[in-house]
């Protein structure tokens, strides 16, 4: 994995660098909320065969073949644009990560809140920043429809999280099981991740994947079950912070649902993706799996 590799180094340079400007105007760590291995960037790279590029250099472009089944898929890589993309999409979710933030989520949702009264957090500030600066790098990719997806992706997330939230609040006001989550509430829990299913499928139309071939339903399981793992992921780590002093005492275990479905993706991933092929397609979602797992 050098070349996607030294992709996630450019960009994490990048990245950097924008909390570092951020960090002299403003004494907070911010770099908590940002995740260097890049989950999203590695999901958009995931159907691009770019280790067969022998001569890989950030600043440059190259036509690789994204290959299947042996017939030649060649699409051109725009190294400058899909750093952007990946720039902006990565500055997104650090966006998203500050607007969840205990700080900011939970304890207002749950009145817990010490200043309820200050509904414009230091997280929801900088959030927005983080939005606003993932806008010019987006801009750069020069695609129109993938730019409105990502938005359209962002607001879904947002609206499914106010309800979810209200949902985990529920459920220690009264007592409740989680089984919301898994039933009438499951779409609003799948658009939790929106953003990271958007990007899939924006990496399945700039890398020209085949989605005609037999084996696009694999892809699409793997994609969706990846999409579920995350969400059970956060939402075993959204109900730790809802009301942590909650697991010492009650008989209720509200976590251990989501990590046991988490624990039954994890096999079912581990089985499907090292029946990919070609190989190069299979390494690549083995290291996103493994990212998450």
């Amino acid at each position: 994995m050098e070349n996607q590799n030294k992709i996630i180094f450019e960009i994490n340079k990048i990245i950097s660098e924008e909390i570092k400007i951020l960090n002299s105007y403003y004494n907070y760590d911010l770099k908590r909320f940002f995740c260097p291995e890049l989950f999203y960037g590695s999901a958009f790279l995931a159907f691009f065969n770019i280790e067969d590029i022998p001569d890989f250099i950030p600043d440059k472009n190259f036509k690789i073949n994204n290959s299947l089944d042996g017939r030649e898929n060649i699409t051109f890589f725009d190294t400058y644009k899909i750093i952007s993309l990946i720039t902006g999409i990565e500055l997104l979710a650090i966006g998203l990560n500050m607007h969840t933030s205990h700080e900011n989520t939970f304890r207002k949702v749950s009145g817990r809140s010490e200043n309820s009264e200050k509904n414009y957090t230091i997280e929801l500030l900088f959030g927005d920043i983080f939005y606003s600066r993932a806008i010019a790098y987006l801009i750069n990719f020069d695609n129109f429809i993938i730019f409105d997806n990502i938005l359209k992706s962002i607001l879904s997330i947002h609206r499914s999280r106010m309800i979810v939230h209200q949902k985990i609040k529920d459920i220690f006001d009264c007592s409740r099981n989680n089984a919301w989550f898994f039933n009438k509430g499951f779409s609003e829990v799948r658009m939790l991740n929106a953003l990271l299913k958007e990007i899939f499928f924006t990496g399945i139309g700039v890398s020209n994947f085949d989605v005609t071939a037999d084996k696009t339903k694999d892809f699409l399981m793997i994609i969706n079950e990846m999409v579920l793992l995350k969400t059970y992921n956060d939402l075993t780590d959204y109900v730790r912070q809802a009301a942590p002093e909650s697991f010492e005492s009650s008989h209720f275990k509200y976590d251990e649902d989501f990590l046991n479905k988490a624990d039954d993706l994890r096999k079912s991933l581990n089985i499907k993706i090292n029946r990919l092929e070609p190989e190069w397609i299979k390494e690549n979602f083995l290291k996103l799996f493994f990212k998450l797992a």
